[in-house]
């Protein structure tokens, strides 16, 4: 091969400037016609060389052909070695000459970065627990921080990933999908508000064509829905499963208008798959949407519908997983009763609503449900309301936007990582500052100074570590400056949630 290339440069260098090929695949190509044209040569003076043998004849035998020479014994001790080196040679000129032609031609069949080249998929899964992720509102094709959160997704080995709607806000569907699936196969999806076919945004018809259902547990479709993509649950792992994950499609609007009230095929579709789960004992049952209800964010008011997440609620789901706000958000455990009709998110808290405060990072198993929202797939963060003119803050123990959050910490973008067994899911964020990524996809920033959290459901939990409900009430933040909160004597006076108090600038009671 170096002899072959240093004809290649010798060659070139022989000849003229103005006679030098300006193509290089022509070139090479050329200089292959050559080899062979010299290993024919070669062939010719071999059979020159070898012994001619005069062919035993009887009067009766007709005389060979002059035209017609004799074929080469393939079978002779002599022949074979040269013949087998020779056909080598030629193969090996061949491929290696066409490689480079199609290498130095197609420049963009090589990998473009780190993403390309990942190593083999591996699954932190077993028969008693699995790992997903969860995010939404994403970033366009080829937005960076959206590719490395299903990097590290990847690398963490989480079982797949659920996108919650607002995919990309792009038109190409084809290349977001390819561009994540990429990198995480296992790509589960729901729609959001830009997802519906408007103007620059996608359709999630075309999002499902080309990110179609990666799991191989079967797909159940929503009453007179197309199911996967639209609206649909499924159960994992297939065989024993740990949870059923029922994905919901409210308060989209555009072409996918599913009505949602209270007694609406939907929502008693939704109650029914519940009640079901409940009779196979499938540990958890979580729901999955991209609309949300009570939210520091500064969206609009419940966008899922307030009988619907009532609904929900009042079904004793273990985990409403959301995005719409651009933020992270954990909400304490709430519960309906005869005390709490509905977790209204317009009017003032209803302490009865709330079973467990969450301080601790702890929620009782079966007790309530635990609202997650998790739309810091890429798109640009919103600010968040920490302070008592958003009534809804109380009902909340985390969150970060891009102006404040609960750690007095830096804003991120990822997902959130649940390991799930027949006993617990455990819950922490894996969020990077923008742009602060590796070629690899991982983390360049220091993720000490970065927003987390962490929490757990468990029914190991034990009646020291809760809050009983009807218990005392913590306050909010009252006033929000930077990722500082100054708080009045009447507030100081009051609890603050742990979390928070560790940033919160207090200023000693008024006397």
């Amino acid at each position: 091969m170096r002899a072959f290339k240093g004809r290649i440069v010798g060659v070139n260098n022989r000849l003229p400037a103005a006679s030098q090929p300006t193509n290089l695949s022509d070139d090479l190509l050329e200089e292959v016609r050559k080899s062979l044209k010299r290993l024919k040569v070669l062939e010719g003076l071999k059979a020159d060389r070898d012994p001619i043998l005069t062919p035993i004849t009887t009067p009766d035998d007709d005389p060979p052909e002059p035209s017609a020479p004799e074929k080469e014994d393939y079978g002779s001790p002599v022949a074979r070695p040269s013949k087998v080196i020779a056909t080598l040679l030629v193969t090996l000129v061949i491929a290696s000459s066409l490689g480079w032609v199609l290498f130095l031609s197609h420049p963009g069949t090589v990998p473009r970065n780190a993403f390309d080249v990942l190593g083999p998929r591996w699954k932190d899964e077993s028969a008693t627990h699995f790992t997903f992720a969860a995010s939404a509102d994403f970033g366009g094709p080829d937005n960076i921080d959206s590719m490395a959160l299903a990097v590290r997704a990847r690398t963490a080995g989480i079982s797949f990933l659920l996108a919650l709607g607002d995919l990309g806000d792009t038109t190409d569907e084809a290349a977001w999908c390819s561009q994540m699936k990429r990198v995480m196969p296992e790509l589960v999806i729901v729609p959001g508000t830009h997802d519906m076919g408007g103007s620059g945004g996608g359709n999630i018809s075309r999002y499902v064509k080309n990110c179609p259902y990666p799991l191989s547990s079967a797909v159940m479709p929503g009453p007179g829905t197309p199911g996967y993509g639209f609206e649909y649950y499924f159960d994992y792992p297939t065989e024993t499963p740990l949870a059923r994950f029922i994905m919901i499609s409210p308060g989209l609007g555009g072409g996918l208008k599913y009505n949602y009230s209270e007694e609406s095929a939907h929502t008693e579709w939704i109650e029914d798959v519940v009640d079901n789960a409940r009779d196979q004992r499938i540990p958890w049952v979580i729901v999955g949407g991209h609309a949300d209800c009570i939210t520091v964010g500064r969206k609009d008011r419940c966008s899922m519908g307030q009988e619907l997440f009532d609904e929900i609620v009042g079904a004793k789901v273990d985990l409403i997983l959301a995005g719409h706000d651009h933020a992270y958000a954990r909400s304490k455990q709430l519960k309906e009763s005869d005390s709490c009709k509905s977790v209204n998110s317009t009017g003032p808290v209803q302490p009865s609503c709330i079973v467990e405060d969450g301080l601790h990072g702890a929620y009782p198993k079966g007790n309530g449900t635990v609202v997650i929202t998790q739309g810091v797939g890429g798109d640009d963060l919103d600010n968040v309301v920490l302070n008592d003119t958003d009534p809804q803050v109380r009902y909340f123990v985390e969150a970060m936007g891009q102006n404040a959050n609960t750690e007095g910490a830096l804003p991120g973008f990822g997902s959130v990582f649940y390991t799930v067994t027949a006993n617990s899911i455990s819950a922490r964020t894996d969020f990077c500052l923008p742009g602060s990524v590796a070629p690899d996809g991982q983390c360049t920033a220091d993720t000490g100074r970065v927003f987390t959290d962490r929490f757990s459901i468990s029914d190991r939990v034990g009646d020291p570590g809760l809050s009983p409900a009807g218990g005392s009430d913590p306050q909010a933040p009252n006033a929000l400056n930077e990722y500082s909160l100054l708080v009045d004597a009447l507030v100081q006076r009051m609890s603050l949630p742990e979390s928070w108090q560790s940033f919160v600038a207090r200023e000693e009671p008024r006397q």
